[in-house]
Protein backbone atom coordinates (compact mmCIF):
# COMPACT_ATOMS: atom_id res chain seq x y z
CA UNK A 1 0.00 0.00 0.00
CA UNK A 2 2.83 2.36 0.88
CA UNK A 3 4.43 1.65 -2.50
CA UNK A 4 1.22 2.58 -4.30
CA UNK A 5 1.08 5.92 -2.47
CA UNK A 6 4.71 6.64 -3.37
CA UNK A 7 4.02 5.88 -7.02
CA UNK A 8 0.97 8.15 -6.95
CA UNK A 9 2.98 11.00 -5.40
CA UNK A 10 5.77 10.46 -7.92
CA UNK A 11 3.25 10.51 -10.80
CA UNK A 12 1.69 13.71 -9.41
CA UNK A 13 5.14 15.38 -9.22
CA UNK A 14 5.96 14.29 -12.76
CA UNK A 15 2.59 15.60 -13.94
CA UNK A 16 3.29 18.91 -12.19
CA UNK A 17 6.70 19.07 -13.87
CA UNK A 18 5.10 18.39 -17.24
CA UNK A 19 2.52 21.14 -16.67
CA UNK A 20 5.26 23.64 -15.71
CA UNK A 21 7.23 22.71 -18.82
CA UNK A 22 4.12 23.14 -20.98
CA UNK A 23 3.65 26.62 -19.47
CA UNK A 24 7.25 27.52 -20.27
CA UNK A 25 6.83 26.28 -23.85
CA UNK A 26 3.62 28.28 -24.27
CA UNK A 27 5.39 31.42 -23.01
CA UNK A 28 8.25 30.80 -25.43
CA UNK A 29 5.80 30.29 -28.30
CA UNK A 30 4.04 33.55 -27.42
CA UNK A 31 7.38 35.37 -27.53
CA UNK A 32 8.24 33.76 -30.86
CA UNK A 33 4.82 34.70 -32.23
CA UNK A 34 5.37 38.34 -31.22
CA UNK A 35 8.80 38.36 -32.83
CA UNK A 36 7.39 36.80 -36.00
CA UNK A 37 4.71 39.49 -36.18
CA UNK A 38 7.41 42.17 -35.85
CA UNK A 39 9.52 40.51 -38.54
CA UNK A 40 6.48 40.21 -40.80
CA UNK A 41 5.67 43.93 -40.48
CA UNK A 42 9.31 44.83 -41.20
CA UNK A 43 9.32 42.52 -44.20
CA UNK A 44 6.20 44.19 -45.58
CA UNK A 45 7.82 47.60 -45.12
CA UNK A 46 10.98 46.44 -46.92
CA UNK A 47 8.91 45.00 -49.75
CA UNK A 48 7.15 48.35 -50.15
CA UNK A 49 10.51 50.11 -50.19
CA UNK A 50 11.81 47.66 -52.78
CA UNK A 51 8.77 48.30 -54.98
CA UNK A 52 9.20 52.06 -54.59
CA UNK A 53 12.90 51.74 -55.41
CA UNK A 54 12.09 49.70 -58.51
CA UNK A 55 9.50 52.28 -59.59
CA UNK A 56 11.99 55.11 -59.15
CA UNK A 57 14.65 53.30 -61.18
CA UNK A 58 12.09 52.59 -63.89
CA UNK A 59 11.11 56.27 -63.88
CA UNK A 60 14.76 57.30 -64.22
CA UNK A 61 15.33 54.80 -67.01
CA UNK A 62 12.38 56.27 -68.92
CA UNK A 63 13.73 59.83 -68.68
CA UNK A 64 15.48 61.12 -71.80
CA UNK A 65 19.25 61.50 -71.54
CA UNK A 66 20.02 65.15 -70.86
CA UNK A 67 22.38 66.86 -73.29
CA UNK A 68 25.16 69.15 -72.19
CA UNK A 69 25.68 67.72 -68.73
CA UNK A 70 29.32 67.59 -67.73
CA UNK A 71 30.41 64.05 -66.98
CA UNK A 72 33.98 63.89 -65.75
CA UNK A 73 36.16 63.83 -62.68
CA UNK A 74 36.04 66.54 -60.05
CA UNK A 75 39.41 67.91 -61.25
CA UNK A 76 38.07 68.21 -64.81
CA UNK A 77 34.97 69.96 -63.48
CA UNK A 78 37.12 72.41 -61.47
CA UNK A 79 39.23 73.12 -64.57
CA UNK A 80 36.10 73.62 -66.68
CA UNK A 81 34.60 76.04 -64.14
CA UNK A 82 37.83 78.02 -63.73
CA UNK A 83 38.20 78.31 -67.52
CA UNK A 84 34.63 79.54 -67.81
CA UNK A 85 35.22 82.07 -65.02
CA UNK A 86 38.44 83.35 -66.61
CA UNK A 87 36.72 83.78 -69.98
CA UNK A 88 33.90 85.80 -68.44
CA UNK A 89 36.03 88.08 -66.22
CA UNK A 90 36.06 91.70 -67.19
CA UNK A 91 38.69 94.04 -65.85
CA UNK A 92 37.67 97.18 -64.01
CA UNK A 93 39.80 100.24 -63.68
CA UNK A 94 43.59 100.15 -64.06
CA UNK A 95 44.00 96.48 -63.38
Amino acid sequence: MFSLIQQTIRAARLFDTVLKRIGEIEATLATIDTKLATIDSKLERFEKLAQENESLWQFLDEQPDPEGIFAGSSQELDLHISDAMLRSIKTHGDA
